[in-house]
């Protein structure tokens, strides 16, 4: 997957949510372009913030059970406040029914402050 140093130059949000492509370009002075774009498919729950020119380091898959860890009272207060798609009671369950229904989880991470993480079934390399 071609990510690591590739600024991104969008990202974009489809199928009401179930699929999220990023739009990533690497470019040098005197080069052509190198385009990326990573696709996630199957999207329960994404969250992206500060996208002002990152540049991606990572993208890593981790368990579903790490990132729900590190954000579970984000998540909980979203599911009060918005709704989250696959939301059961409680965080116990809403984790049980990812794992059970095969998702996945990856951290995005960048150079310059941004921070996102998406939970979806796959994700491509286009």
């Amino acid at each position: 997957m071609k990510y690591h140093d590739y600024h991104l130059e969008s990202y974009e949000v489809f199928e009401l949510g179930e699929s999220i492509t990023f739009n990533l370009v690497y470019a040098r002075p005197g080069e052509d372009a190198d385009k990326s774009l990573i696709k996630f498919k199957g999207v329960a729950l994404h969250h992206i913030i500060n996208t002002t020119v990152p540049i991606i380091t990572g993208i890593e898959e981790i368990s579903i059970e790490v990132l729900l860890s590190k954000h579970s009272t984000r998540i909980t207060k979203w599911s009060q406040m918005y709704g989250v798609k696959h939301w059961k009671s409680d965080m116990a369950s809403y984790a049980a029914h990812l794992k059970n229904n095969e998702f996945k989880a990856w951290e995005i991470t960048s150079a310059i402050g941004f921070y996102g993480f998406v939970i979806a079934k796959e994700i491509t390399n286009d």
